[in-house]
């Protein structure tokens, strides 16, 4: 009797607690889309997220008392047109939340992800013309999500809300011996060096972030920055360092909704700011909505290798849950760059022969166009 007592209370103590509100959700999004790129054979190629991520998550919530909530939520991406299994993970936090604001930890979304979000009208697609130019930003790519963070969101002052994010390292914790933050086997170790591969470096960042809305208006800033240990010296943190800066709007006309982003980026190695810029509206129409969104990549270094890209698409609402979409989208690059692709070069990607060499490489200075319709389920 005992036994089967202890072995209750040990149950109850590791499984959900039946006040405890857990809810599964996820998105569903496949597209086929006909893609040509200069220098490469064009292709009709089935796609999943064609106008957002496809993923699965759940989400439970816990009332602690005393005015806090607990939260806790994982979230993973899926491709929904091959066979492989639920693939990396987009979110694993917990937090608590009351009247304070939010405190939380985990492998989180950060603010530059909420930044994007609202000054995106199709973020998370594929075919953004934002996310296409701005792919070597952190607040655009690198730093939307962030590993072993520590994240405080403020509670909503009169429209204004404020957003702390700090990642205690990117690339892993690393092996701490000697003083070092670098991971890898070591050829040899002293008090300041520890030889190491570059991939392996400890890599700390920061987000700091202010929103206000007020009406039809919504302004937004995010500045981030981030550093890596030195391969040789990762005592004195001698190591590569980026800061960027983003500020977006939007207004919302009642007829159209405009939207607009400008990010500066700076990178210790570099002696100029790589800027990025987007433009976009959204028309809402009796049976859905239609999209339009340019962004532009203006290398300070180098002009050669920056680019622009061109979005249209059109979302039909079939349910509150189910959307349709049509979306054009053209990619063209600098003189001398070939880094830019419509659905991040997948042409390349699929069709590259490993034992001849890259056989079907954009060519530099190229552009690329997408042709595509796809559905999304909500649930």
């Amino acid at each position: 009797m005992q036994k089967k007592i202890i072995a209750l209370a040990v149950a109850a103590a590791f499984s959900t607690p039946a006040f405890a509100d857990v809810g599964f959700y996820g998105i569903v999004d496949a597209a086929v889309a006909s893609i040509s790129a200069s220098g490469q054979k064009g292709d009709l190629l089935a796609a999943s997220g064609g106008a957002s991520q496809s993923r699965l998550g759940v989400k439970a919530t816990e009332d602690l008392g005393n005015g806090l909530t607990g939260v806790a939520v994982l979230e993973y991406g899926l491709d929904s047109q091959d066979g492989t299994a639920i693939g990396a993970a987009r979110q694993q936090m917990i937090a608590v939340a009351g009247d304070f604001g939010t405190v939380a930890t985990g492998y989180l979304q950060t603010a530059a992800y909420d930044f994007l979000a609202k000054y995106d009208p199709i973020y998370g697609s594929s075919s953004s013309a934002h996310s296409i130019v701005a792919a070597t930003h952190l607040v655009g790519s690198g730093a939307q999500r962030a590993q072993r963070a520590i994240a405080y969101l403020s509670p909503n002052i009169n429209g204004m809300t404020f957003a702390v994010n700090y990642a205690t390292a990117l690339a892993g914790l690393g092996n701490l011996t000697a003083g070092s933050h670098c991971t890898g086997a070591a050829a040899a170790v002293t008090a300041t060096t520890l030889a190491c591969t570059a991939g392996s470096l400890k890599e700390s960042a920061y987000l700091l972030s202010a929103n206000y809305a007020v009406d039809a208006l919504s302004v937004g800033v995010v500045y981030a920055g981030t550093m890596s240990d030195d391969v040789v010296d990762t005592v004195a943190k001698t190591g590569a360092t980026t800061k960027e800066f983003a500020i977006g709007g939007s207004y919302d006309l009642g007829v159209a909704k405009l939207m607009g982003t400008y990010q500066s980026s700076k990178t210790s190695s570099s002696a100029k700011n790589d800027i990025v810029y987007s433009l976009a509206g959204v028309m809402p129409v009796a049976t859905g909505a239609v999209a339009v969104m340019y962004g532009a990549n203006s290398n300070q270094e180098n002009a050669d290798v920056s680019a622009t890209a061109i979005t249209a698409g059109y979302l039909h609402t079939f349910t509150k849950s189910t959307t349709g979409y049509l979306v054009l989208s053209n990619v063209k690059n600098g003189s001398l760059s070939k880094s830019y692709s419509v659905l991040g070069n997948k042409l390349g990607a699929d069709l590259d022969s490993v034992a001849a060499g890259v056989q079907n490489n954009l060519t530099a200075g190229g552009s690329s166009t997408l042709i595509g319709v796809g559905l999304r389920k909500k649930f």
